[in-house]
């Protein structure tokens, strides 16, 4: 029997989410890289969305943009409700897509940087706060999805390579990811 520990998840969703909002406030408006920053609310969106999914992944996002948004100076909610439909659209599936798949997962990663990071820019020239839209992109977007990619290497490595997990209950080890059989003595 399968047993599944909710509160194994709350820590550890709670731990990450600790981890990034100290990031994105003390880290991140300190290190500028040619008017690029890393969003690390994005990166904590994609990896709640890609190993939870559902309902967890689309709140998580919301307020991981909410922070971010509060922390910035652009306006309030843009960056709530964009990450709130691309965790959506990523967790779509509900079950765990790091474990295992360090490829597949950083790929949606980077489709989930370019579109967020894109959609920011375009929205925040289009309501006259993000400035000329091409120079937004090229000088500010281009290098905050690069460094925000770069960023989420480390992070989704670590979450991709934790194959094995310990049942709380049982005693059994459980291997994510790559589902082997267990091993027969003879």
């Amino acid at each position: 029997m399968q047993v599944s520990d909710r509160n194994k998840n709350v820590r550890s969703i709670t731990i990450l989410a600790v981890i990034c909002f100290i990031l994105q406030i003390v880290l991140t408006p300190q290190v500028s890289f040619g008017g690029g920053v890393i969003n690390f609310a994005l990166i904590f969106s994609a990896a709640i969305a890609l190993k939870y999914g559902g309902k967890t992944g689309v709140v998580c996002g919301f307020v991981s943009g909410l922070i971010y948004d509060l922390t910035s100076a652009n306006p309030i909610g843009l960056m709530a409700l964009l990450l709130v439909v691309s965790s959506y659209f990523i967790g779509q599936e509900v079950r765990d897509r790091i474990s295992g798949n360090f490829g597949t997962s950083m790929g949606l990663v980077v489709l989930q940087t370019f579109g967020v990071t894109f959609m920011y820019q375009l929205i925040n020239s289009l309501i006259g706060s993000g400035g000329n839209f091409l120079e937004g992109l090229l000088f500010k977007s281009f290098p905050t999805m690069l460094f925000t990619i770069f960023a989420a290497l480390p992070v989704f490595y670590v979450l991709s390579h934790s194959k094995r997990s310990h049942s709380s209950l049982g005693g059994t080890t459980l291997y994510r990811g790559s589902h082997r059989a267990p091993q027969r003595f003879k």
